[in-house]
């Protein structure tokens, strides 16, 4: 029986030949294509796929929430993170929100082909030079956390966050810093980074269907 498979990224080039490769495969199907988080949460609920390939960073919902919310809603589907960010602090998240596998998009198709047989079989395909990743959920951000990350993205100061959040600056600090100690960064700089490659898919649920 074929592997069903979901696949989810916003860029049309990049979904159409991961769509392509994935339909040459004999033992394959694949079975809905979303074109950002939100849509592909709505349609593994729907579908029941056995496999998810996600984007990292997508609009609307990121590969984070969306990977929490899948195995949330569909705990048969087993998720493949297919991204272009390679630092550990997504790997850290993704593994968190319950990845099984993660494929860099510099590597092969033949790579990204074994890794979906390998999931579905139940093996782990996640870097070998990685430290160890974190149990499933253990450093996951929480819902204030990404509210706070979803302004930093935008530029907001800590003053500003506070405002818009009606909490104290001092509060907004401590959230920062839990985040920066979650993610295994080392200063704002980095947060920053870290919050504009996830842009505007921060934060934000989808209801179950």
């Amino acid at each position: 029986m074929a592997i069903r498979v979901l696949l989810a990224d916003d860029h049309i080039m990049v979904r159409d030949a991961l769509a392509q490769l994935i339909s040459a495969e004999a033992d394959i199907e694949l079975v809905g294509v979303a074109a950002d988080g939100r849509e592909a949460v709505l349609q593994a609920q729907v579908l029941k796929p056995d496999v998810a390939l996600l984007d990292v960073s997508m609009p609307e919902i990121n590969g984070i929430e969306a990977t929490a919310q899948i195995r949330k809603y569909v705990p048969g589907c087993r998720v493949i993170a297919v991204s272009g960010l390679g630092d550990p602090c997504f790997l850290s998240q993704m593994v968190a929100a319950g990845v099984r596998g993660y494929v860099l998009k510099s590597e092969s198709a033949k790579t990204l082909v074994d890794t979906v047989r390998q999931v579905h079989a139940g093996v782990d395909c996640l870097p070998d030079d990685q430290p160890a990743p974190p149990r499933p959920g253990r450093t996951l951000l929480s819902q204030r956390e990404r509210e706070v990350l979803a302004r930093v993205a935008t530029g907001r100061r800590g003053s500003q966050i506070a405002e818009d959040m009606g909490i104290a600056v001092k509060t907004v600090d401590t959230y920062r810093r839990r985040i920066m100690q979650k993610l295994g960064l080392q200063s704002q700089s980095e947060l920053v980074r870290y919050a504009l490659a996830l842009g505007g898919g921060i934060g934000r649920s989808v209801p179950r269907g």
